[in-house]
């Protein structure tokens, strides 16, 4: 399980990629600007990463599908 200094890696890295991770405590709210609610204490590192991956594809499809209907 996590950690907060494990947690802090895992925000830093992304940072690294201008994916932006907030937490209050072992929580994550947020993530590139859209809420989310993640206990990350109930996730292994690489669980967690995969997680945060996967929100990130959704903003990705959810923003090229607005950008094709507005270009319409």
């Amino acid at each position: 399980m996590l950690n907060e200094e494990k947690l802090q890696a895992i925000v830093d890295t992304f940072a690294k990629y201008n994916i932006d991770i907030r937490v209050k405590g072992m929580q994550v709210v947020g993530i590139n600007g859209q809420p989310a609610d993640f206990d990350a204490k109930t996730f292994m590192q690489d669980q967690l990463i995969d997680m945060i991956c996967k929100v990130m594809a959704n903003q990705l499809i959810h923003e090229t599908w607005l950008n094709e209907q507005n270009k319409k």
